[in-house]
This record gives structure tokens, C-alpha cells and sequence, in this order.
């Protein structure tokens, strides 16, 4: 999607270490549904609605990293000036506010028009209700502060450093419940954990290097002033 929409160039060592997360995680999963009993279909409007979830991910991710860039862009032209920019790009917790704010405005009138709301509040009012007030709190708590970490990463670095985190944090999450319920991994299976693992190393590696060559491109072109 950062190739499309923001119209940023990648190098070849990121598509690789990119795809090789992808493939390993795709293989993962795609071997413990087969290992599963299900004679149930998936539903096309679920299908749809996840398709639609990364699609709008994606595309949020790109439009940050759009806004960022733009940012940087205007300061660039504003410093050799004496006029200083108008704007300024949203802080981390600005963008968190304003990601939360809206996010209220739509599923609010969607839970209450579907009937979710309403089975929630019968929910918290029943005789389990201060229990499940509890775990909601906590659960609210600790998104906030996943939320805080989310949005930093994107504030200081970038959204595809975002988009890796959170996948290899739920490739972790995926290995723990497997080694935590005694399950065993076929080979296709750790074939894939190696693909992941690799794509990651990968990823590091490549930027080391990149880094090395553009501090010896800079190093000649000092010397020669």
C-alpha cells in the first residue's frame, strides 16, 4: 500500500525480508486450518469484512506516512525562509485523540442500529455485571496502552516499522499458545517459523547495510571538500 499511495520506493532487500514474513505467517496459518475438524463454510460477507479491515489498515498507514512526509516537505522549504509554516503534523497523541474520537462517531450509531449496544448494557446490568465491568476496564486500559505505543512507533519511525512490529508480535502470540497448550508443530509449520525468523534477520541485516553504504558515500564527499 506504501508503494501505491505514497508512492515510496523500497529496496529489494525489504521486499525480500517482506515476503518472507508474509509467506511464513500465510503457511502458518494456512496449516493449522487445515488441522482443523470444521465442516462449516466461511461466510463471504465475513470474508468481505476482514478483506475490508486490512484493506482500510493498509491504506490508513499510507496516509500517515503521506501526512509525515508532507510535513517534513513544507519544513524543508519553510527553514530557508523566514516565514514559518502554518501548520504543524498531528502528535502522536493528537493522532491517537483524533483516531479514537472518530472511531466513536461511527460505531456508536452502528452498535446501537445493529443491537450490540443494547446486548452490552443488558450484559453489564445482569448479575455478572461487575465482573465483566472489570475486565472491561482492564481490557480498555491496556489497548489505551498498546494504542500509545502503536501510535509513537509511527510518530518516530514509520508506519511499515508499525505494520512489523505488530506482525511479528502476533506470529509470537501464535507460537506461545501453541507451546503453552503442548500442541506440536509439523514440519511445514516450523518451516514457516524459520521463514518468519528469517524474513526478520533479514530485515535487520539489510538495513545495517544500507546504513554502512550510505556512510561511506558521505565519507569520500566529506574528504574531497
Amino acid at each position: 500500500v506504501g508503494f501505491l499511495v505514497e508512492r515510496r520506493q523500497y529496496t529489494w532487500r525489504e521486499w525480500i525480508g517482506a515476503l518472507l514474513i508474509t509467506a511464513g505467517i500465510v503457511v502458518f496459518n494456512l496449516s493449522r486450518l487445515s488441522e482443523k475438524q470444521d465442516t462449516r463454510s466461511d461466510s463471504p460477507f465475513g470474508i468481505f469484512l476482514l478483506f475490508l479491515s486490512l484493506a482500510s489498515d493498509g491504506v490508513l498507514a499510507a496516509f500517515q506516512g503521506m501526512l509525515k512526509q508532507d510535513q517534513q516537505q513544507k519544513k524543508k522549504i519553510d527553514s530557508g525562509s523566514s516565514i514559518a509554516s502554518p501548520t504543524r503534523p498531528p502528535t502522536a497523541m493528537e493522532t491517537m485523540l483524533f483516531m479514537n474520537f472518530y472511531a466513536t462517531i461511527c460505531l456508536v450509531p452502528i452498535s446501537w442500529a445493529t443491537g450490540h449496544f443494547g446486548n452490552g448494557m443488558e450484559l453489564l446490568m445482569g448479575p455478572k455485571g461487575s465482573s465483566v465491568a472489570q475486565t472491561t476496564i482492564w481490557m480498555n486500559l491496556t489497548a489505551a496502552m498498546g494504542q500509545i505505543f502503536i501510535f509513537y512507533t509511527i510518530f518516530l519511525f514509520s508506519s511499515l516499522v508499525c505494520t512489523t512490529i505488530t506482525t511479528t508480535r502476533k506470529f509470537f502470540t501464535i507460537l506461545l499458545s501453541v507451546f503453552n497448550y503442548g500442541h506440536v508443530l509439523t514440519p511445514t509449520q516450523w518451516g514457516s517459523v524459520f521463514l518468519v525468523f528469517g524474513g526478520l534477520y533479514h530485515g535487520i541485516a539489510s538495513k545495517i547495510l544500507d546504513q554502512r553504504q550510505k556512510t561511506r558515500s558521505i565519507t569520500p564527499a566529506k574528504k574531497s571538500q
